[in-house]
């Protein structure tokens, strides 16, 4: 059944439309009064729905997948990709926001994805671990451009950086 539940995920893969750019950006703001790191992530929803089908071994849609349902294969991807950790190596939480499918029609209409991590120490102790989508692509790029105040730092993950210091 496992075989069969994978054929069919990858003949739906082939049947989702492709593009050249495989990027995600995210924006990232430390909310220090909150001591949370406040994020936005925005990706091309076939490469989220691709993903999401492969990490869960179901079928996936944003448009007919209930919410709830959909949310939380997202949340559980976002955990194990998205990953914020202390200088001990301790793995902050998510939290699930919401999401907002872009309203313009384009050919690779996009997501954007929002969700809190707590970071109650300063953000250099922190380190992230960004690896969405660098399962499915080799030439994945993963933007953060990351705001502390009046800082602001731009940082580029890939599969051989996967893991960086937020300074």
């Amino acid at each position: 059944m496992k075989t069969l539940t994978t054929l069919c995920l990858v003949w739906v893969a082939s049947c989702l439309q492709a593009h050249t750019l495989h990027q995600s950006t995210a924006e990232a703001d430390y909310n220090a009064k909150a001591q949370k790191l406040e994020v936005s992530l925005t990706v091309f929803i076939n490469d989220l729905e691709l993903a999401l089908m492969r990490h869960s071994e179901k079928l996936l849609s944003i448009d007919k997948t209930p919410a709830a349902e959909f949310d939380e294969h997202l949340l559980s991807y976002l955990s194990q990709h998205f990953v914020l950790s202390d200088a001990l190596g301790q793995k902050t939480a998510l939290h699930w926001v919401g999401r907002e499918v872009e309203t313009e029609k384009t050919d690779d209409p996009a997501v954007t994805l929002f969700f809190e991590m707590s970071a109650s120490a300063p953000m250099a102790n922190f380190t992230l671990q960004h690896t969405v989508f660098c399962d499915l692509f080799k030439d994945q790029i993963n933007l953060l451009h990351l705001r502390r105040g009046e800082q602001k730092t731009e940082l580029q993950f890939n599969a051989e950086l996967a893991t960086q210091r937020l300074r």
